[in-house]
Parts: C-alpha cells; structure tokens; sequence
C-alpha cells in the first residue's frame, strides 16, 4: 500500500547529539546515571487531534537499539548499537536529518524481525525502562496493514505506520528517543539529567473516505403516447463539521420498469449526507420511503458504501415526462462550462 503526502510528515524526535563538546565533571550537576531507571511516556498528538486519537486506539511499540554508555571524564553518554543494530551508524553533532535518517534505518530492522522490549501499550501510558536509545513505533491497535510505505513531494520513500479514528487516517514517522535527557534536549549542555521523559508525536492527518449509492426502482414504465424516457434528477449535499464537503446533482434515466443506481465515491467519512430527488417527471410519482416528502438522510462511513432508496410508480396522465440535463462543472482557469448529459449516459 503506497499514499502520497501533500505536506511533510512530522514526528516529535528526542534523539540527541552526544559526542560534542560535553562539560567536564565539576560537581556543580549530578553526573549521569546510566544505570538508573527511567520513565517515558508517549502520547499520539495534541491540540485539536488529541481527542479524536483517543478514537483511533493508539498504542505504543518500543525497540532498544542501544544502550547507553557512559563518556570518562565528561557529563554526557554515547551509544552501543545492539545486536540487529550494530551497522548503525551516526556521525558527530547529528542534525535532525540524519536522526530522521537514522530512525529509518533502525525502522527498517525492527518491522522485519526486530524484538520490542514493550509491544501494545496504549500510548499516554508512562512506563519504566533502561538508559539508552530508543526506536517508538506508533500504530493503531489491531491494525494488520499499520506499516506503509509513503512518498513525499520530493519522491522520497520513507517507512510509515497509521492509526484510524472513525474519520481520519493518522500516518506517524519512526521516532528516536534518549533516555535520559535534558532540558532544551541538548544531553552535552549544562542542567540536571531528566530521568522522566514525555514525548508528544505529531501525526499527519488524512481524511477517511466511504461511498453513497443512490438506487432508483420505477414499479411500472409509461404507455402508449406517453413514452418518453422517464428522467429523475437528486440533489446530493454532504456536511461535515459545519462544512459543505459535497454537492452536486445525480440523474438517472429509464425506458422501461426497473432498477438503476448511481455511487458517488470518495466523500468523507462522518459526513451528513442529504438526498432529495428534484425532479420525477410529470407522470411519475413517488410511492417509498412514504412519508419522505422525497428526501432521505445518510451517514458516510468509512471504507464502505451508504445506500438510500427511492421508489416511482407511473401516473397514468395525458402529458408526456421527458427530461433535458445539463452537466455544470467548473475548471481551473476556464470558469464555468456545461455539457448535456445523452440519455443513455444518465
């Protein structure tokens, strides 16, 4: 499975630069303690997404890639890559590319046999590991298909995992952490060594899509003189959060009793649909749902397909019911233009 991103993806990335310039041992901090425990929470996102994740039953994957060691004579660590991880490499004073680049490859490992040392924990959950660096998978729980392969705008591949709420699809980077760290994030500066760590990720969002059918079924086509193609247009409004995200018109045309639908794909999930057939001809008329004045209500769901019904009987009248409908649409640098819709088209 391969999505295209519109816009970078951001993951929150504690991973830290250790082999630059560190301060001497003065007495003036507590020297780090590698062999103390520490405590990292991670939590899938914050602002407007936080309570729509908690939908989206986020939890946490932890692989230990290395461990941390101690440098002689100076308040800082560095790293021993692990077994599976021991070509790992990372150049001094690292910028944020290269973590990126390095949680990659460490991705890489970990997806394809790597062991966790916590699998499934629902992310927000503050739990207690070793010093050292740390790979944080984020997906959505029972998710079999979480590991994606994404392209960004400059035709990159990088390695991807996702969550789903209801609406939307939450695509999350591969992210480092180090235990433990500083404040500002910078493990060769001056402070106190931080032994309880939060982490916020930064998911890109993506809008979950689904489908409306709308099915017409004509009990009975006209006789005689008045055979004209029996023409029925709907009008189709879809609102999400206050916003119109769909509309548009749908016709369907018959020359004979039966059944005829119309799918309108890729509205987005959540959305209120609303449907209301505009026009039946002047010898039809509509005998179900009863009581519906011609209009029916729908909820799109994600991945599959609302359906709402229409039925029309023929009134016997001595008018004929033909239709002539045109097709509006707006383009780009054009404006406005239209087309007739052919009969066998509708």
């Amino acid at each position: 499975m391969k999505i295209k991103w519109k816009g970078p993806l951001l993951a929150f990335a504690l991973a830290l630069a250790l082999t630059g310039a560190a301060p001497a041992l003065d007495g003036a901090a507590q020297a780090v303690d590698v062999d103390k425990t520490c405590t990292l929470t991670v939590h899938p996102g914050g602002g407007e997404s936080a309570a729509e994740l908690e939908q989206a039953g986020v939890v946490i994957d932890l692989y230990k890639i290395a461990d941390a060691v101690p440098v002689e004579g100076s308040d800082t660590y560095t790293y021993r890559f692990l077994d599976g991880y021991t070509g790992l490499e990372l150049g001094e004073n690292p910028d944020s590319a290269q973590w990126d680049a390095l949680a990659q490859k460490a991705a890489g490992t970990a997806l394809h046999g790597g062991a966790p040392v916590l699998t499934g924990t629902p992310a927000g959950t503050k739990v207690e590991l070793g010093c050292g660096l740390y790979l944080v998978i984020a997906r959505g729980e029972g998710l079999e298909d979480y590991i994606v392969t994404s392209t960004d705008g400059n035709g990159n591949q990088k390695i991807t995992t996702t969550a789903r709420s209801g609406a939307h699809t939450y695509t999350f980077l591969p992210s480092l952490v180090s235990l433990p760290g500083k404040e500002g994030g910078n493990t060769a500066g001056e402070g106190d060594w931080l032994y309880d760590m939060d982490v916020t990720l930064k998911p890109e969002q993506e809008n979950r899509n689904g489908s409306l059918e709308i099915v017409k079924n004509l009990l009975a086509f006209a006789e005689g003189e008045n055979q004209d193609p029996a023409t029925f247009v709907f009008q189709v409004e879809a609102v999400l959060n206050g916003q119109n995200v769909y509309s548009d018109t749908v016709t369907l045309t018959f020359t004979e009793a039966g059944s005829k639908s119309y799918v309108i794909e890729g509205i987005p999930a959540g959305a209120q649909v609303t449907v209301t057939e505009i026009y039946t001809g002047t010898t039809y008329t509509l005998v179900a749902p009863e009581g519906t004045d011609g209009t029916q209500n729908t909820v799109i769901q994600a991945g599959s397909t609302s359906s709402v019904s229409f039925t029309n009987d023929y009134t016997p009248t001595d008018k004929g019911g033909g239709a002539v409908i045109n097709q509006f649409r707006y383009e780009d640098g054009e404006g406005w233009g239209w087309t007739k819709i052919p009969d066998d088209e509708q």
